[in-house]
């Protein structure tokens, strides 16, 4: 039997960028309306506004918060974000409001000063 090694170098080729993770680089958070405010560190390690309107992408599935969808804002009230991006509201099913929740860490990222959806 034969066995080989083969070395693999890289150079200048770029890592993977993880999905989600803004409140790692950004700063100040909070919510106005149904958008999610704050201010994200650039390129350059500046930090600048940045906003994302949460009602556009996230809505009400029978009393949770689900992404790719919209309409949230329809059906839930009591709305805030906590600390480390948890979106927490009460959703109406079936006539009756319940808590719901959401982590916006997951997918929603800081792109280059931008809030962007992953």
């Amino acid at each position: 039997m034969k066995i080989s090694a083969i070395a693999i170098i890289a150079i200048g080729v770029p890592t993977m960028v993880q999905a989600g993770g803004f409140t790692s680089s950004c700063a100040q958070i909070f919510l106005g309306g149904t958008w999610i405010n704050a201010l994200c560190k650039n390129p350059s390690g500046v930090y600048v506004p940045a906003a994302r309107d949460l009602n556009a992408e996230i809505g009400n599935a029978n009393g949770l918060l689900v992404r790719h969808s919209s309409g949230y804002a329809n059906s839930c009230k009591d709305c805030s974000l906590t600390t480390a991006g948890v979106f927490k509201c009460s959703c109406l099913r079936l006539n009756r409001y319940q808590a719901a929740s959401i982590n916006l860490n997951n997918f929603l990222s800081n792109r280059g000063g931008d809030l962007v959806w992953d």
